[in-house]
C-alpha cells in the first residue's frame, strides 16, 4: 500500500487545499462555542447528547452490522482477518461511546441511562441527518467517488477533539472534556488521516478529482452547519456565511505526520483495512 500512495500528487494537493478552509470553519464553530454567551450547562448537555448519539448510531452500529455479515466467512483466513480488524474497530467505537457517556455522568452528576430509542429521540438532529443523506446521495451518484468523499470528510480533521483538548486548564468541566477528547484524539486522527491519504490510492482522472472536490466541499459545508446546531449556534449571520464560503483560517494538513504514519507500514495496513471495511 505504501508504494501506491503519493502524498504530493497534484490531485490530492488540490483536494486538500480546497478543504482546509472548511476544516478551519468547523474548528471555529466549536472554538467559538466554548466562550460564547450561548453556552450554559444545558447547552453542554445538548451537544454531549448529540455526540453520544453519533458515537452509538453512527459509530457502533455500522461496524456491528458488518461484523455480523462477515461471521459466515470465518472459515477462511481472509474472513477471520476481517473479523479481527472489525472487532478492534468496534472496540474503539464502544470505548468512545463509553467515554462520552461517562463524561455525561460526570458533568450531570447523574448516571447516563438513556435507552437506544430515547437516545435516538433526544440525540438526533436535522443537520446531522442532512449530512448523512448528502453522503448517501453522493454514493448513489458515483459509488466510487461518493465513498471516497465520505472517507475523506468523516473526521472533519478531528476539529472536535483538537478544540476540546485545548480546554485543559480552564476548570473542572473543561478539564473533563479535554481528557475525553485527548483519549479519543489519536484513534480518530489516525482513521481520519488514513481516510485522506488512501484517497490517492487509486487511478483518478482530472474529472474524478474535480467531482471529489465538489463532493467533499459540499460535505464539509454540511459539517459546519451540523456542528453549529450541535453547539447551539455560536456562529451566526455574516460570519456563518463567511465560514460556508470558505473564508476561515485554514487548518493545514500535516504532511509530516502523514509520512510518519505511512512509514509504519504494519500499522497503516492494519488500520486502513478496517477503515475501508467500515467507511
Amino acid at each position: 500500500m505504501k508504494n501506491k500512495i503519493t502524498l504530493h500528487s497534484d490531485g490530492l494537493q488540490r483536494l486538500i487545499q480546497a478543504n482546509e478552509p472548511f476544516w478551519g470553519g468547523e474548528a471555529e464553530v466549536i472554538r467559538s462555542y466554548w466562550k460564547s454567551p450561548v453556552r450554559t450547562p444545558e447547552t453542554d448537555r445538548k451537544w454531549l447528547i448529540h455526540q453520544i448519539y453519533k458515537e452509538y448510531w453512527d459509530g457502533i452500529l455500522p461496524p456491528l452490522e458488518l461484523f455480523r455479515q462477515f461471521l459466515p466467512q470465518a472459515s477462511v483466513k481472509k474472513g477471520r482477518d476481517s473479523l479481527l480488524t472489525m472487532a478492534e474497530v468496534l472496540y474503539e467505537e464502544v470505548e468512545h461511546f463509553a467515554l462520552f457517556a461517562d463524561l455525561y455522568h460526570k458533568l450531570e452528576d447523574s448516571d447516563y441511562a438513556l435507552t437506544p430509542a430515547e437516545l435516538k429521540e433526544q440525540g438526533s438532529w436535522a443537520e446531522n441527518d442532512d449530512l448523512m443523506a448528502m453522503r448517501q446521495r453522493h454514493k448513489e451518484e458515483s459509488p466510487k467517488l461518493g465513498l471516497r468523499a465520505h472517507r475523506f470528510t468523516e473526521g472533519g480533521y478531528c476539529a472536535l477533539f483538537t478544540e476540546g483538548m485545548a480546554l485543559r486548564g480552564g476548570g473542572m468541566t473543561e478539564d473533563a472534556i479535554a481528557e475525553v477528547c485527548r483519549r479519543i484524539y489519536e484513534d480518530e486522527f489516525n482513521h481520519m488521516l488514513l481516510g485522506i491519504i488512501e484517497t490517492d490510492d487509486a487511478e483518478l482522472t482530472d474529472s474524478d478529482w474535480d467531482t471529489l472536490i465538489q463532493y467533499t466541499v459540499e460535505q464539509m459545508k454540511s459539517r459546519i452547519l451540523m456542528r453549529n446546531t450541535q453547539f447551539s449556534h455560536p456562529v451566526s449571520g455574516q460570519r456563518l456565511e463567511d465560514l460556508l464560503a470558505g473564508r476561515a483560517d485554514a487548518v493545514r494538513f500535516n504532511f509530516q505526520i502523514a509520512e510518519e504514519l505511512l512509514n509504519r507500514a504494519d500499522d497503516v495496513n492494519h488500520v486502513s483495512g478496517g477503515h475501508q471495511q467500515l467507511a
